[in-house]
């Protein structure tokens, strides 16, 4: 099974062939349009957000996946979708920006992840949590609930593995491959997109380049293949 999470910097429908060319199965995108569900050929498309211009969208080349009932639209841009045999956490952080939509919303990953924890299900659930996380563990500081660290560790206890730490054996905040190059300058690059899985194998996982992706987004796309377990 070939994943990919990419946040897509707007216009998604027009960046839409570039991520087929992989042929994946399930696509976390950032910061794309809300779509009809059958707008893309093959795929189903799921859609949520506060601006129709600019959301999280996840698409499913299987048509047996739907939005759970548990989807709570207090959580900014996180997005739950099920099937039979897989449950999906689709993730675009907004962390502290989501106070302008209201003190009663939420953009944090770790509120996300603490009301999802139970849905997600038993040691015998397949899970994937990806998206663009906006959170690195250089950025923690003391006292905050949402430091990258906490929410990795939530997810761990959770039994879920981040696909990249796991296969490139490097340490979160050393990471050798960027996702993000902040106002696209090569020299300010950052980690902040991940996959993380729970009984699913990760097999590979390669994140795109620089130079092949910097003229469409900011952020590179990492694209993950997977085996049921």
């Amino acid at each position: 099974m070939r994943v990919i999470t990419w946040n897509c910097n707007l216009k998604f429908k027009e960046k839409f062939e570039l991520i087929d060319s992989y042929g994946p199965d399930i696509c976390f995108i950032q910061e794309c349009e809300k779509l009809k569900s059958d707008f893309f050929p093959n795929y189903k498309y799921f859609w949520t957000g506060r601006n129709e211009n600019k959301g999280l969208g996840v698409l499913t080349k299987k048509n047996d996946f739907f939005v759970d009932e548990t989807h709570n639209k207090d959580l900014i841009n996180f997005l739950p979708i099920r099937s039979d045999d897989l449950k999906l956490l689709g993730v675009w952080s907004f962390n502290h920006r989501a106070s302008k939509f209201g003190s009663e919303v939420s953009g944090n990953t770790i509120d996300a992840i603490n009301f999802y924890k139970d849905w997600f299900g038993d040691n015998d659930e397949r899970c994937i949590v990806a998206g663009d996380f906006n959170n690195s563990i250089i950025w923690d500081k003391k006292g905050n609930d949402n430091n990258f660290n906490n929410i990795d560790g939530h997810l761990v206890d959770l039994g879920f593995v981040s696909n990249y730490h796991k296969l490139k054996d490097e340490g979160f905040g050393k990471e050798s491959y960027a996702t993000f190059f902040h106002t696209k300058k090569e020299s300010k690059k950052y980690h902040i997109d991940y996959i993380y899985s729970k009984n699913l194998n990760p097999l590979e996982l390669k994140v795109g380049s620089y130079t092949d992706w910097i003229s469409y987004s900011d952020h590179s796309p990492l694209i993950a293949e997977l085996i049921m377990s």
